[in-house]
């Protein structure tokens, strides 16, 4: 099997083995290696590495994204992105550099334009929400329907016990 190109820059600073299965956000910095499978979104700054036994079902924003495993979801590059052989990559590639290597599978659409990096943008935390915002149960309460009194024309409720012994 061919193996991926590696310059000095490439040191791995992170790994999700073979028997690793993940779902959410990943988001991070410099080149993580992915061998295992992965459910939701990827955002990194660095370079993304995807092993040839790796199952990802992900939008995938990266710097540089170097795929030998399989993929689903867009892919979005602001320097390049490389397939290799037994890559399978089922979605749309937005990059500016693309190497596909013979005997990679690609259903899509790919253009090739420059990719602003607004990574940065992305990486970051979402902002918390002000104390300004209601709380989820304010506005729960408010969907349940008003009390009686506020009702013309109706009566409160009697004693239920009373009601309760005529029906015996």
């Amino acid at each position: 099997m061919l193996g991926f190109r590696k310059t000095k820059s490439d040191a791995v600073s992170g790994f999700l083995g073979s028997q690793t299965e993940f779902t959410g956000k990943l988001a991070f910095s410099g080149v993580v290696h992915l061998d295992g499978v992965f459910h939701g979104e990827i955002i990194s700054r660095g370079t993304l590495v995807v092993g040839a036994d790796s199952v990802v079902h992900a939008t995938i924003h990266s710097a540089v994204l170097k795929i030998a495993g399989e993929v689903r979801g867009d892919l979005i590059a602001t320097e390049k992105i490389e397939l290799y052989p037994p890559a399978k990559v089922y979605g749309n590639i937005r990059t500016p550099r693309l190497v596909v290597e013979e005997g990679v599978i690609f259903e899509g659409t790919c253009s090739m334009s420059a990719v602003k990096a607004d990574l940065a943008e992305l990486a970051e935390p979402a902002p918390r929400q002000s104390g300004d915002d209601e709380p989820l149960e304010a506005i729960s309460a408010q969907a349940w329907p008003p009390a009686y009194e506020e009702h013309e024309g109706m009566e409160p409720e009697e004693d239920k016990t009373t009601l309760h012994e005529h029906d015996r």
